[in-house]
């Protein structure tokens, strides 16, 4: 009788640690003034979090699922799997609220006086003299941009070669690179004259809000 209580214990555990493990969540919620990217299935989002509103940047098709204030749209897509405020496809400038996003020979995001740049490979004028950070969203192996020492980070996808022109370009300017990577959150925290960055592993389903 003994046996089969241990026994029915240890699977009932078992059980629990399965169901445990399944339903796993990884809360990881976005600061105030922050900026994060979110990387999957060859597709970018950026979610951003300004007094406790959150403003999504769906650079092509969705890749995340999540209620928001506000979504903005780099082109006309399918975004069943998103419920916003308000809804709006990128075409000229953007004001809403504190956050401002335009849209040019590139696409911007001004954010507590900085200006976080996207490049887009088939609207490039390389014109990121103003950028304060830079992500390269869609280069090809050819591509080339002109950077200074004004810009702060450079941020670009796993798996990205460059050429050797720009290779060697980046090479004599003073900038920081991080790797956009499907495995991690990069997040940008964002004050008026500094900022942080984390790299945070996934795990599980990531909630983003509180």
């Amino acid at each position: 009788m003994r046996y089969l209580v241990l026994i029915i214990s240890i699977l009932f555990l078992c059980s629990c640690s399965k169901s445990y493990t399944i339903k796993l969540e990884d809360y990881n919620y976005l600061e105030e003034d922050s900026l994060r990217f979110i990387r999957t299935n060859n597709e970018t989002s950026i979610l951003i979090n300004k007094d406790s509103e959150y403003y999504l940047l769906l650079l092509n098709k969705p890749n995340i699922n999540i209620d928001v204030d506000y979504l903005i749209k780099y082109k006309s897509t399918n975004n069943k799997k998103i419920k916003s405020k308000e809804e709006y496809i990128l075409k000229d400038n953007l004001v809403l609220d504190d956050v401002i996003f335009k849209l040019n020979d590139k696409i911007e995001i001004q954010l507590n006086n900085n200006n976080f740049c996207i490049y887009i490979k088939n609207i490039n004028q390389d014109n990121f003299s103003t950028c304060d950070f830079i992500y390269l969203y869609n280069p090809d192996y050819n591509f080339y941009i002109t950077l200074n020492n004004n810009i702060k980070v450079l941020f670009y996808n796993s798996y990205n070669r460059f050429n050797y022109k720009f290779m060697e370009h980046l090479a004599f300017v003073w900038i920081d690179t991080y790797i956009i990577s499907p495995t991690d959150y990069t997040t940008v925290t964002i004050s008026n004259d500094s900022f942080t960055i984390k790299q945070d592993k996934i795990r599980g389903k990531t909630i983003h809000k509180k």
